[in-house]
């Protein structure tokens, strides 16, 4: 999944309250997230920062959790640096919108960024391992739409995350098509990209989250990018655990959030055996806080 679908909705992983806390008017917070991920291999820390506003006033359940938020995150890694302004609109609490315009900025260090002029050739780890020495540094810009629906019965949560991104990279003459890591799939260098996360959750009273995760990314390639129609799309699916130790409501540090995804490829071009063993897991291994900066009202 992508790290947009790593940027977990840390709230949503919260335990079921008996007596939820209501939403304030205004809030000014942070959250960060730090994960470690294997197959593909990666480290990265996002922080965000943002303002969120309450739309309305409802006591059902269904309207309740509303709001709208502007804001702005900074994601590091080894190899590259992105910033962002972000709007999200929630008008129900079943229902959120969120806008990113997004600016990356590879250092060419660690093997990344590499690029080909189209996506049918070799970009197994292997392949990208071998030709690190060729990475360069560039940038690019990267917008995207995620509509999230989410629905909770009783201890049982439902969650279905969409993101319809497109890319405007500035790549090596000659070269139409990019490996991105974190979403693990060569991507066009001007084009649109499409991934999906799909959640089914029994939240416990005691903090821990468990269920299903099914993942997939779709790049959308030209035929000039692909043209033998190279099949550049992946799918997994596996389990998503995650421990939040404390939910004290809205203070200035809370919700510290273990998350574990262990997930398994069901497609690949090269993770499910012709470079690594599909017997492999993809594994995500993060931690997230929430940080109201003010007192909320």
């Amino acid at each position: 999944m992508p790290l947009n679908t790593l940027s977990l909705t840390v709230a949503l992983l919260a335990p079921p309250a008996a007596a939820p806390a209501p939403l304030p008017e205004q809030r000014v917070f942070l959250t960060d997230l730090t994960i470690l991920r294997v197959n593909p291999l990666g480290l990265e820390t996002q922080l965000r920062l943002g303002y969120q506003h309450m739309l309305y006033r409802s006591e059902s359940a269904a309207l309740r959790d509303n709001f709208v938020h502007a804001g702005t995150y900074v994601r590091l890694n080894p190899a590259s640096a992105r910033t962002a302004a972000v709007v999200e609109v929630q008008p129900l609490s079943v229902l959120n919108l969120r806008f990113t315009g997004e600016y990356l900025r590879y250092f060419g260090t660690v093997g990344y960024l590499q690029s080909a002029p189209t996506a049918d050739l070799d970009f197994s780890d292997t392949a990208l391992d071998a030709a690190r020495d060729s990475a360069y540094g560039t940038g690019g810009l990267h917008a995207t739409f995620e509509p999230l629906l989410q629905v909770k019965f009783g201890s049982i949560a439902l969650r279905d995350r969409a993101v319809l991104g497109y890319f405007d990279m500035d790549l090596r003459a000659g070269d139409r098509v990019w490996y991105e890591a974190t979403l693990d799939a060569p991507l066009p260098g001007e084009g649109w990209v499409f991934s999906h996360d799909l959640d089914l959750l029994y939240l416990t009273d005691f903090g821990l989250t468990s269920g299903l995760r099914y993942s997939s990314v779709h790049p959308l390639h030209d035929d000039a990018e692909s043209p033998a129609g190279t099949d550049t799309s992946h799918h997994r699916v596996g389990l998503l655990n995650a421990y939040t130790f404390f939910d004290e409501g809205y203070t200035t540090f809370n919700k510290p959030t273990l998350v574990l995804i262990t997930s398994w490829y069901l497609k690949h071009r090269y993770r499910t055996g012709k470079d690594v063993s599909q017997a492999v897991p993809y594994v995500v291994l993060g931690f997230a806080f929430t940080s109201d900066l003010v007192p909320a009202r």
